[in-house]
């Protein structure tokens, strides 16, 4: 007998546990309330210019291979060597992020960052609670204020960085500045991006062929009892197998409260310039408290793409659109105990699902493991 599978939701983590329940001869449903497969992970045009919502490169450490690997031979991937910029306001100066050790130099603020660096070293380990306590034993207060304190908490909308309490209890000692090459900081860590111009697109119709695929339509009601599903077109669907890619408090209609998310406002702007950033440059960050928006990307160095013109995207914090978990003890718990209360023929998965910042790699090792042992 073919097991009927169900999947909520048609962004990368949807496809791809489709490819996988249907590696296994199983019968997949999608159901995606957009008119389009993707998510934030599908590549858009503005005249003419490919981008996505949120940079969306493949960067993950070497434990993950398999992943890149099984993506890399679906859609062809890139390697990338690139440099982040912060901007500095009171100094109107650029430095790299994370911060260089030659870059302090540079800051008007250098004599206190050499000295709470040193002063750091001779304490040696602390123990932290929360994001606050956290960074300034890594770096210090001077550079914690400069490069992580306001972009954190316009990122979040926190009021302060000691209300992010999740993942914080640790033994940390002073971070070490980076000293070696300035580009991609993340050493051993694989940094990629599709050479495809329409970036992960044809991965979409790739892993779910076979699939039915129900889009521009949502789920109205789970009958948990009875493995019920009713759509927003009044069909009914009953599974053996329900894997949802939604937010866990959605599936139970938020009954102890509903999970709280941030989001971003993406502004698309064409430049009448060939290039904006420097030749390696690919984002800059704006940790600083004056200014609205997290990060500036310059689309081209991920694309390539050919043009006299150049697209940037303006990212600001945003209530509008849930893209992030809030990793705060409060939320995590409330996202663990609705997950603990799914029955056994639903999974909850993905970066909603699970309430965790997974990525595109995190995606692929799940679904490589689900393949293997479900």
């Amino acid at each position: 007998m073919t097991t009927n599978v169900v999947i909520i939701g048609g962004g990368f983590t949807g496809c791809t546990y489709a490819y996988f329940c249907r590696q296994k001869g199983w019968d997949v449903t999608i159901v995606e309330k957009s008119a389009l497969l993707g998510g934030g992970v599908r590549t858009y045009f503005h005249g003419g210019h490919p981008y996505t919502y949120g940079p969306r490169h493949f960067i993950a450490p070497e434990t993950s291979r398999p992943a890149f690997d099984f993506l890399n031979a679906v859609i062809p991937m890139r390697m990338i060597d690139k440099i982040n910029y912060s901007y500095q306001e009171p100094d109107d100066l650029f430095t790299t992020y994370p911060l260089h050790a030659d870059d302090i130099k540079s800051l008007s603020c250098s004599n206190e960052v050499y000295e709470e660096l040193e002063l750091l070293e001779s304490l040696g380990p602390v123990t932290t609670s929360n994001f606050e306590e956290f960074w300034i034993a890594k770096v210090g207060k001077t550079l914690y204020e400069r490069y992580n304190k306001y972009y954190n908490m316009k990122a979040w909308f926190l009021e302060d960085n000691r209300q992010m309490d999740y993942g914080f209890e640790a033994t940390v000692k002073r971070k070490p500045l980076e000293t070696g090459s300035r580009y991609e900081f993340h050493t051993g860590w694989i940094n990629a991006y599709p050479i495809p111009f329409d970036g992960y697109n044809s991965y979409f119709p790739w892993s779910t062929e076979g699939a039915e695929i129900r889009l521009s339509t949502s789920v109205d009601k789970i009958d948990f009892s009875s493995r019920k599903i009713t759509l927003s077109d009044n069909s009914i669907l009953r599974p053996d197998l329900l894997i949802s890619t939604t937010s866990p408090d959605v599936l139970f209609n938020y009954c102890d409260g509903e999970l709280k998310y941030v989001g971003r406002d993406v502004y698309k702007i064409v430049l009448p310039c060939e290039q904006v950033l420097p030749d390696d440059v690919y984002f800059v960050y704006y940790p600083g408290k004056k200014e609205q928006q997290t990060r500036v990307t310059e689309f081209k160095k991920f694309t390539h793409h050919k043009s006299p013109n150049s697209l940037i995207t303006l990212e600001v914090p945003s209530m509008k659109n849930k893209l992030y978990p809030t990793l705060l003890k409060s939320q995590v718990t409330l996202a663990d105990n609705y997950i603990a209360k799914l029955p056994s023929w639903i999974l909850s998965v993905g970066r909603m699902g699970k309430y965790r910042y997974v990525d595109i790699d995190d995606i692929i090792m799940d679904g490589l493991d689900f393949s293997l042992n479900y």
